[in-house]
């Protein structure tokens, strides 16, 4: 089949979710067009991999001049996907997130398309998630925002011919707005073993850099927003460091709180015992990981994060470390399940400096918490797993 995957809210390839279902559906043998947002020194048109990517320039813009940018994108994009489709001789539609969802849906009745719904989040979470974020002018504004985006959802979900979520308790509460199980597709954000494989023997003969050589380190690798946690993270290191004189934190990534994070950790006088690295390339994140004692993932609880399958987990997972999790919904059920690390109460600091302090006191449950990690990446939590299932899904599609 020819299909279209529509992600206008983000870069292709970086996008590690879009890149490996379009890799997926090549090695099917379908042809995958994928229509991105054009990144620095991107070119328009590109062949990556087999993937006919096509991209749309975007300005620089920030605030309100940005909502109405892509308000202007979701009006124009039925109209070019009739385009495309009609040009291309498009078979099936997959919008990935909600951005795109409902106009790509009225493109696909309009067509007589199938279209599929790849839920990265739950985008009307994320808004309330992170308005504390934003100045308080806006934030009625945003409020509002993020109820068009859940009566628009509820309309996506309803049109689209296939939804995906990234993890099962999105999918029961789908199931709860009454979209029936057989039209839901589980997909987590998991890793290819094989690339993980081959990037773990470049890197074995890497050793720590000089700084971290006798470190206890701590690892956290992803955004840095408000609903994330970090400061519970950092204002656990003071209890840390009374038990593990040698804990050093890594926060590997960037985002909106970073200098809040920062300030922090002066206040705290921790300056010396943190490192933020900054955003990382995908191989240098995956080398972070690997020289951790302990992997932490200090999600507050929000409607998102109780029903999160964040990358970093299945990274942490696949490296064989051992994790410390928030007590989110998703996040406990999948650790419990795997017996791969320690759960404690989310936005408690000496509850989280306790379970890591667990952790750095005894190596032999750090070995057997990593090894059990390590088994479920391998059995379960892989992208070999998860593309069998997206496969099937386009089969069934192809087979009406």
């Amino acid at each position: 089949m020819k299909i279209l995957m529509i992600l206008i809210d983000n870069t292709f390839p970086p996008d590690i979710r879009v890149r490996k279902e379009a890799r997926t559906l090549v090695d099917a043998g379908h042809e995958v067009y994928v229509l991105a947002k054009r990144g620095p020194g991107q070119p328009l048109r590109e062949m990556v991999n087999g993937i006919k990517v096509y991209r749309f320039g975007t300005p620089y813009l920030e605030g309100f001049s940005k909502f109405i940018f892509y308000l202007v994108i979701r009006i124009i994009l039925p109209f070019y996907l009739l385009f495309f489709s009609l040009k291309h001789k498009v078979d099936v539609f997959h919008a990935h997130d909600l951005l795109p969802a409902l106009p790509t849906c009225l493109a696909g009745r309009v067509l007589g398309k199938p279209v599929i719904f790849d839920m990265h989040e739950d985008y009307p979470s994320m808004i309330e998630a992170t308005i504390s974020e934003f100045p308080s002018i806006v934030r009625p504004f945003l409020i509002l925002a993020s109820k068009f985006f859940r009566l628009e959802e509820k309309l996506a979900v309803k049109f689209a011919d296939k939804v995906i979520t990234i993890v099962e308790e999105e999918a029961e509460r789908l199931r709860r707005m009454g979209i029936s199980r057989e039209k839901i597709e589980v997909i987590y954000n998991v890793e290819m073993l094989d690339e993980i494989e081959e990037l773990v023997k470049k890197l074995g003969n890497r050793g720590r850099p000089s700084f971290l050589r006798d470190k206890f380190i701590i690892s956290y690798v992803g955004g840095f927003e408000v609903h994330r946690g970090l400061e519970t993270l950092i204002k656990a290191m003071p209890f840390i460091l009374k038990d593990i004189k040698n804990a050093h934190l890594l926060l590997v990534g960037d985002g909106v709180i970073k200098d809040e994070l920062m300030n922090l950790c002066k206040d705290l006088g921790l300056e010396e015992f943190v490192t933020f690295t900054g955003w990382v390339r995908f191989e240098e994140a995956m080398y972070y990981i690997l020289i951790s004692d302990v992997c932490v993932i200090p999600y507050d609880k929000t409607r998102l994060t109780e029903k999160s399958f964040p990358h970093k987990l299945a990274q942490y997972m696949v490296m064989g470390k051992p994790v410390v999790v928030s007590d989110c919904k998703s996040l406990k059920r999948i650790v419990k399940s795997a017996k791969c690390g320690l759960i404690f109460k989310a936005g408690d600091p000496r509850d989280l400096a306790e379970k890591i302090i667990q952790l750095g006191r005894d190596r032999e449950l750090r070995i057997l918490l990593g090894r059990n990690a390590k088994r479920a990446a391998l059995e379960k939590y892989n992208w070999a797993n998860m593309s069998v299932k997206l496969i099937r899904m386009y089969g069934e599609i192809a087979g009406r």
